[in-house]
């Protein structure tokens, strides 16, 4: 009797909770692991610029077209296809400091990988692999904290969910409409999204039409929803505040010769480790394709083979293209990683469960002390990141040394932000500007800061600049030649005046 009460007491409570206990853990652990290994202080060397930007729509509830916060090119009028980014970031740090941005990049990234598994359907073992691999590769971006481009990865997850909804309920792929009205008013990498959603379209209907040749009723049916839905998406994007210039801007990016001075924009250094993680990637990717093949798997995947193709080559241009793509190699890690699965589902919760319990303990390890958060400010910002000098900045304003005044461009945001009474040269917004003369501010501050042009042939009068570049050089060189005059100088930078 008592062997049947307890045979019942074990079937009816204790299996089933055993049962929830193990699906909870299987459904929360790992993003407890993600979110954890994906806190960072707030390093965005534009940081300033997107709370001033933000600052002033809430002030004044219009977005700022003019440049009234850097002294070159004035009269510039900038089409800020950013602005919704702007007020996520001020509506955050108004309320809740570095802080509010550190959990909400964490978040963020954890969403992304959230949408990137369920479009893919990653199994709790496939996660137990690849999602360690995804943190150490896309560390580069995740580790600035919040910033727009984390926003557009996760919409671009988002995209990939739906793309992935679309073979079972086509209707859903319409989803897309509201997506890239959102996607555009927050962010200008909409663009890399809307040529996604176009290639992947293409591929998608030449599948159909390999499916059944024949069948070209489907075939059509196929190719009006997904071009009713791409010319809408695209269509949907106009409503913006900038309206076609969103478009315009956004279209810059490709054909703008003053990228190729700007680090993201370039690809990765030769033998560096984030080249050795695309290689390795790639060969990953390969094997995967492989066992896909032989599993009779590979062409429902044809599409996401494509676009990862696409990026892959992109991104031994462009860096900016790999954390898109590493996302993408998602499919295709899978037979990899299902290759080391255990035998038993037993022993694949056992073990998985193991590694996320490690990865746990590792992020915990490196994260520590927590407080490094809760106290981050404006001055581990420059100490640690921007190698900035509050001190000369405040040189500049007791002096009142503020006109014609160069200052060095990762500087612009913090001294926008904290010091408005004086104006940089320049600063981050600024990199694709060129007015109706063809004239580029960029292009200018990037002749003297390299010394590609003589600053002593220039109209400033005060530089403050980081010792780093070469015209702190030539400047202490003219100091020596009496023309100009270091008046301040610290371990990340010095004060010069003409003389």
């Amino acid at each position: 009797m008592s062997t049947n009460v307890l045979n019942a007491v074990l079937i009816k409570y204790i299996i089933p909770t055993i049962d929830f206990m193990k699906k909870q853990i299987e459904s929360f652990l790992p993003y407890i692991v993600v979110f954890l290994a994906s806190l960072y202080k707030p390093y965005d060397a534009d940081l300033g610029w997107h709370l001033k930007y933000g600052e002033y729509f809430f002030k004044n509830f219009q977005i700022l077209t003019d440049n009234t916060f850097s002294a070159m090119m004035p009269d510039f009028k900038w089409a800020n296809i950013s602005w919704g980014v702007d007020l996520v970031y001020y509506s955050v740090f108004s309320s809740f400091g570095f802080l509010g941005l550190t959990l909400l990049g964490a978040l963020i990234v954890t969403l992304t990988f959230f949408f990137f598994s369920k479009a893919f359907d990653l199994s709790y073992w496939e996660q137990s692999l690849i999602f360690p691999l995804l943190l150490i590769i896309e560390e580069p971006i995740n580790q600035v904290s919040f910033r727009g481009q984390l926003l557009s990865l996760l919409i671009f997850g988002i995209l990939i969910y739906l793309f992935k909804k679309y073979e079972n309920k086509p209707r859903a792929i319409f989803l897309t409409i509201p997506l890239f009205f959102i996607w555009a008013n927050l962010h200008g990498q909409f663009i890399l999204g809307l040529g996604v959603f176009f290639i992947w379209a293409i591929i998608q209907i030449f599948n159909k039409y390999l499916d059944n040749p024949k069948n070209l009723t489907a075939v059509r049916e196929s190719a009006k929803t997904l071009g009713l839905a791409f010319f809408l998406s695209s269509a949907v994007i106009l409503i913006h505040p900038f309206g076609a210039a969103v478009y315009m801007d956004a279209f810059l990016h490709f054909e703008n010769a003053d990228l190729k001075s700007v680090l993201e924009y370039l690809p990765f250094d030769e033998r560096s480790t984030q080249w050795w993680y695309q290689l390795i990637i790639g060969i990953l990717v390969a094997v995967g394709v492989v066992f896909m093949y032989f599993e009779g798997k590979l062409k429902s995947n044809i599409p996401y083979l494509g676009l990862f193709g696409i990026l892959y080559t992109l991104t031994f241009f462009v860096k900016r293209y790999a954390w898109s793509m590493y996302y993408l190699s998602i499919p295709f890690l899978q037979p990899v990683a299902s290759f080391f699965k255990p035998n038993s589902k037993r022993n694949t919760f056992i073990v998985g469960t193991v590694l996320f319990i490690f990865y746990l303990q590792f992020a915990i390890y490196f994260k520590l002390p927590f407080t490094q958060y809760t106290n981050m400010s404006w001055d581990v910002y420059c100490k640690e990141y921007a190698h900035c000098s509050p001190a000369s900045v405040e040189y500049l304003i007791k002096q009142k040394l503020d006109k014609n005044l160069f200052t060095l461009y990762n500087w612009g945001g913090y001294i926008i932000w904290n010091y408005p009474q004086i104006k940089p040269s320049i600063d981050g917004r600024m990199h694709l500007w060129r007015d109706k003369k063809g004239y580029s501010g960029f292009a200018d501050y990037y002749g003297y800061e390299q010394n590609l042009k003589d600053i002593d042939d220039s109209s400033y009068n005060v530089v403050l600049m980081s010792p780093e570049k070469p015209v702190y050089k030539r400047l202490l060189k003219l100091a020596r030649e009496g023309k100009w005059k270091l008046v301040y100088k610290d371990k990340y930078s010095g004060v010069f005046v003409r003389n």
